[in-house]
């Protein structure tokens, strides 16, 4: 019994794969042929089944880009810079596209965020897990030959790496805190309207976001998020006119 639920869990993995890849290529047509609405369905669908790569959000990217939704667009590319911050195409295709984005909101300077910002943004969490992971096999290796074979130098080796192990470990605890506590979203509607309050009301209207910029989340119900933009507006905005960065 235990044999065939294996065996049917592997067949439908197969499947399942299977007809991503084919989605995939589906979508990938579309695109060849300029039909990017229909492209863009078909990236929708694979995301929807949990299926994330870097082309994946890279060529959604560009589906949104060619169809005019800057704001998509720049969900997608930067959805698939939190899985490769190093990914030269969606870096440049990003950059490309915020030349296109209405009254787009610079980051303020500031040379300590800037470079924390830089550090943070280099690796995604899972290559600073993944380089720690390395880092602790060293570590294990060079105790596990101190004590079998007594070599001396690997006593200091072992110690240096124990340090540089506990940095690193560190280190990617406060990205894991960084990234959470900045979370941030992408305004996909044309226009969305700033309320000074969570209701539907002109009297309390304070400001317009235009899409694709970036405001940060502060606090969010079903239906309202509470935003603030690098520019130093806040407010509240519906839901609705934002993609999440998470």
């Amino acid at each position: 019994m235990y044999k065939i639920i294996i065996i049917i869990s592997i067949q439908l993995s197969f499947i399942f794969s299977q007809n991503v890849d084919e989605l995939f290529s589906t979508a990938n047509k579309y695109y060849n042929e300029s039909k990017y609405e229909e492209a863009i369905q078909i990236y929708e669908k694979i995301i929807e089944r949990d299926v994330f790569s870097e082309d994946l959000y890279l060529n959604l990217g560009n589906a949104y880009f060619q169809n005019l939704e800057n704001g998509s667009a720049r969900w997608s590319y930067e959805m698939g810079l939190k899985l490769n911050p190093r990914n030269p195409d969606l870096r440049n295709n990003n950059n490309v596209n915020k030349n296109y984005i209405e009254n787009y909101i610079e980051v303020p300077k500031n040379s300590i965020i800037d470079f924390i910002n830089l550090f943070f943004q280099s690796l995604s969490l899972n290559q600073f897990i993944l380089i720690n992971s390395i880092i602790i096999l060293i570590t294990s290796l060079s105790f596990f030959i101190k004590k079998v074979f007594k070599i001396n130098v690997f006593d200091r080796l072992f110690i240096v790496f124990v340090m540089i192990s506990f940095i690193f470990v560190s280190i990617t605890f406060i990205k894991n805190l960084w990234d959470h506590n900045n979370n941030f979203a992408i305004i996909i509607k044309q226009e969305s309207v700033v309320y000074s309050a969570p209701f539907l009301n002109q009297a309390i209207e304070q400001s317009v976001f235009y899409s694709g910029n970036k405001v940060k989340v502060i606090q969010q119900t079903e239906s309202w998020i509470e935003v603030s933009s690098f520019d130093g507006r806040k407010g509240w905005i519906q839901a609705q006119d934002v993609r999440n960065l998470n």
